[in-house]
């Protein structure tokens, strides 16, 4: 009998439903992201597609992708950091156990010993945390040279930033920030619609049709990918990408997506009635997508439902992913997004490069300037999305994980600080080890 193993070490067991998830997944990232690359939403402000497909998609994007793909990956980022956290905890507590004076003895450890050992393993998890989030700033950073959307980099920011809280689970300082950062993002976005007036281009797409003119130099390029993504990543630290990211590290304290199994009918209801009502807030911003007028509640609408509609995708493929398999690997569709979900950052960055190749790279070298309509732009996002899953497959097959995960992997174990080995507790302690918030080693590593 053989179970799915965790990347988080052979031990545990892999579920496979967040995984599966992330591989769909980035297929709704790949088809929410080509517009930046092409000048289609550039048109849209202004006339409404003329081919009826492309209206279709635009509604069917609008509906169910726009807003929504965003927040899964948010919900995803933040159960995977807790379920690192949560396990490293625990296999690190066992160690400082292990490390007791007696225990070779045969010796009990006592509360205070138990208490002691927890609290070390909880400082090494948000060191941990922390080094691993300056990292994926710096990626994010390197990719932002090719694509300014990038979010690997906003990610790390809010890892470095709430590693504390998520190590020490403080759900009541994440709910009450929650709220407030929620309010404000509808207030925010309330002003920019009406600001805006219409949907427009995308800070994204306008930095990548820029530089696709025939003045703006590689060097250009490059400098104003920098300084949007720093400008967006910055600021997206007050945007629901936090509320998010809390919510999915409160689903690794749940069995809802480790044991969908278990949930049918919950999630199903999820499901359905989260991409339902998602729907139903995007309709007025689907409606200004395909030449309509701009109602300035819409915005904040479409973007709050987002969160809803994400949700619901999640439950959904959970269903569809289920609980862990005994006696062998997953088998057809499931296998394949499975394996991109276990490599989703290098999936991520490659979906880029061959983004940059297509939309960038070929009309500079050819003279040919593509002219695309929505439906074709979205049928170029799905085949990168399929050569992504060509990639993790071979990867699969040899035995590899992601080149990227691997950089990402060796970066943090190796720019670990090892701090002084803390002192335990003497037998007649009557207290605990003092808190983290008072501990030496407080200031992030990496």
């Amino acid at each position: 009998m053989r179970l799915i193993t965790s990347f988080t070490g052979s031990r545990g067991v892999r579920y496979p439903a967040p995984d599966v998830a992330r591989g769909f997944m980035l297929l709704l990232i790949a088809l929410a992201n080509v517009p930046s690359w092409v000048d289609v939403d550039l048109a849209r402000s202004s006339t409404p597609p003329a081919d009826t497909i492309d209206t279709v998609w635009l509604w069917v994007r609008t509906l169910f992708i726009d807003q929504r793909s965003f927040p899964l990956f948010a919900m995803l980022f933040g159960f995977g950091l807790a379920t690192m956290i949560n396990r490293r905890i625990a296999s690190g507590t066992r160690a400082y156990l292990q490390s007791l004076p007696g225990v070779d003895a045969g010796c009990e450890p006592t509360p205070q010993e138990e208490a002691w050992a927890r609290e070390q393993a909880t400082v090494d998890a948000r060191r941990l945390v922390r080094r691993r989030g300056w990292w994926m700033i710096l990626f994010g950073f390197v990719h932002a040279m090719l694509f300014s959307g990038d979010i690997i980099g906003l990610y790390g920011l809010i890892a470095v930033v709430f590693a504390g809280w998520i190590a020490r689970k403080h759900w009541k300082r994440a709910a009450i920030l929650s709220a407030v950062i929620i309010v404000a993002s509808i207030v925010i976005t309330f002003v920019l619609g009406s600001l805006m007036g219409s949907p427009g281009a995308t800070p994204a797409a306008a930095a990548n049709q820029e530089a696709a003119g025939s003045t703006v130099t590689l060097l250009s390029y490059i400098s104003h990918g920098i300084v949007v993504w720093a400008a967006s990543t910055g600021t997206d630290l007050v945007t629901m990408a936090v509320p998010t990211v809390f919510l999915g590290v409160r689903l690794a304290d749940t069995d809802l997506i480790a044991h969908p199994e278990r949930h049918r009918r919950l999630l199903a209801v999820i499901g359905v009635g989260g991409l339902g009502i998602g729907a139903l807030g995007g309709i007025g911003t689907a409606v200004a997508a395909t030449g309509g007028p701009q109602v300035i509640w819409t915005v904040p609408l479409h973007e709050m439902t987002g969160l809803v509609s994400a949700c619901g995708w999640l439950a959904l493929l959970a269903l569809y992913a289920g609980g862990p398999r005994e006696g062998g690997d997953l088998t057809g569709l499931r296998r394949l997004a499975s394996n991109v979900g276990r490599r989703s950052m290098t999936a991520y960055l490659t979906q880029s490069f061959l983004f940059a190749t297509v939309f960038l790279a070929l009309p500079a070298l050819t003279g040919i300037e593509l002219h695309l309509g929505e439906a074709r732009t979205a049928g170029i996002a799905v085949a990168v999305w399929l050569v992504t899953v060509l990639l993790c497959t071979v990867l699969e097959r040899g035995g590899h994980a992601g080149p990227f995960e691997t950089l990402l992997r060796t970066a943090v174990a190796r720019s670990e600080r090892k701090r002084p080995h803390p002192t335990p507790p003497s037998p007649t302690a009557s207290a605990i080890a003092a808190p983290a918030d008072t501990h030496p080693e407080t200031v992030p590593a990496g």
